[in-house]
């Protein structure tokens, strides 16, 4: 097990909390998981709410980690600043 998956599931109640979803219910709805629902729209407030959660719940660190992490996995990017400058164009 890496570490991204080791901090992607120790946020995953953040990830429910900034959505108002688990991963059942996004799937239900047609997403892969929770993450995948949040990542989807980055001009959501969903995706605000989650970010400011993990500034006050994760380590910088790890932060780095989770980001760069779903960048790749959820958006097809290399690491989080590359998704940021895509979603800003």
């Amino acid at each position: 097990m890496s570490l991204y998956d080791v901090v992607k599931g120790r946020a995953y109640e953040l990830a429910r909390i900034a959505t108002g979803r688990s991963n059942d219910e996004a799937i239900g709805e047609g997403y892969k998981d929770v993450y995948d629902l949040l990542m989807s729209d980055s001009d959501h407030p969903r995706q605000q709410q989650f970010l400011m959660l993990l500034t006050n719940e994760m380590p910088e660190g790890h932060r780095k980690v989770l980001l760069d992490g779903l960048a790749e996995e959820y958006a097809d990017v290399e690491g989080w600043m590359a998704y940021v400058d895509r979603e800003c164009d």
